[in-house]
C-alpha cells in the first residue's frame, strides 16, 4: 500500500541543483551490508545495527538526506542553525516519521582545547546510555580520529556537507529496529551546532579554545513501520538520485 500524501510531499519538496556533472550518473545505492555499520549521509554519521535490514538501510539513509538536502535550499545564506534543523525535523514528518520532540541547549566544553569529534564524545555516550556507547562504531570512529587521514575520503564528505555560513551543523544517528516494535524502524538522533559566526573547515577537528565559539546540541528520536517505509522509498530515492555519489559513503576505518 502507497502513502500518496507522502509520495506528494516528496515530489514537491524544493531541492538544490545537482551538481551538473552528477545530473546524468546513475549512481550505484552504497552497499550497508548487514552488518554493524557507519556511513556519511551528508553532514550526518549514520549508524546501522544488525538488526536492521539492508534493503531498509538505504530507505533509512535517503530520507536523511533528501531531508538534508532540503533544509539546506530553505536556509542557504541564512545564518540562523536552528532554522535549519527545524526544515530538516519538518521534512522528515513530512515523509511520515514520528518525531518526538526535539529541544537544544548550549553546552560547556569541558577540555577547550579539544576537537569538536572529542568534545561531543561524552554527549553520545549520556544519549545511548554507557553499555550501548562502549560498542558504538560512531564513538570508536570519533575516539580514533586523531590517528586518521584527514583528507580521508568520507571524513572530506563530511566535513564539506556539515559547513554552515555561521559555523557547523552536524548530527549523529543510531539506527536499528524499535525494541518495542519489531516493525518499525527506529533512529535516535543527536543534532550538534557549532557557532562560530563563520564557516568552519575541518568541521570534526575544529577547536575551540581561543576561537569564539559555541556548542549546542539537541537529540531525538524519530520511528517509522516498515511497510510504510517501503512504500515511501521509491519516491524519496528518485528525488535524491542525483546527489547519491557526492553526499554517501561507508565510514572506511
Amino acid at each position: 500500500m502507497s502513502h500518496p500524501d507522502a509520495a506528494n510531499y516528496v515530489l514537491a519538496l524544493d531541492l538544490p541543483e545537482a551538481p551538473p556533472e552528477l545530473e546524468a550518473v546513475e549512481a550505484a545505492p552504497v552497499d550497508f551490508g548487514s552488518d554493524e555499520v557507519a556511513a556519511v549521509v551528508g553532514a550526518q554519521l549514520a549508524e546501522f545495527s544488525k538488526g536492521v535490514p539492508a534493503a531498509l538501510r538505504s530507505a533509512v539513509a535517503d530520507c536523511l538526506l533528501l531531508a538534508q538536502l532540503a533544509a539546506n535550499k530553505a536556509n542557504s545564506g541564512n545564518p540562523d542553525l536552528m532554522a535549519w534543523y527545524r526544515k530538516y525535523v519538518e521534512v522528515l514528518q513530512g515523509t511520515g516519521w514520528l518525531v518526538e520532540n526535539m529541544s537544544f541547549e548550549a553546552r560547556d566544553v569541558g577540555d577547550m582545547n579539544a576537537g569538536v569529534h572529542k568534545a561531543i564524545i561524552p554527549v553520545l555516550t549520556a544519549m545511548l546510555g554507557p553499555a550501548v556507547a562502549a560498542v558504538s562504531v560512531v564513538i570508536s570512529v570519533l575516539q580514533g580520529l586523531q590517528e586518521m587521514d584527514k583528507d580521508n575520503p568520507w571524513i572530506t564528505l563530511f566535513d564539506r556537507a556539515s559547513q554552515h555560513a555561521s559555523g557547523a551543523k552536524l548530527q549523529f544517528g543510531f539506527v536499528a529496529m524499535d525494541p518495542a516494535d519489531p516493525a518499525a524502524v527506529q533512529v535516535k538522533l543527536l543534532a550538534v551546532a557549532v557557532d562560530a559566526k563563520r564557516t568552519l573547515t575541518q568541521v570534526l577537528f575544529f577547536k575551540f579554545s581561543d576561537q569564539k565559539a559555541s556548542l549546542k546540541t539537541g537529540d531525538t528520536q524519530l520511528s517509522m513501520a516498515t511497510s510504510r517505509l517501503e512504500s515511501i522509498h521509491q519516491a524519496v530515492a528518485d528525488r535524491v538520485q542525483p546527489f547519491l555519489a557526492d553526499n554517501i559513503s561507508k565510514v572506511e576505518l
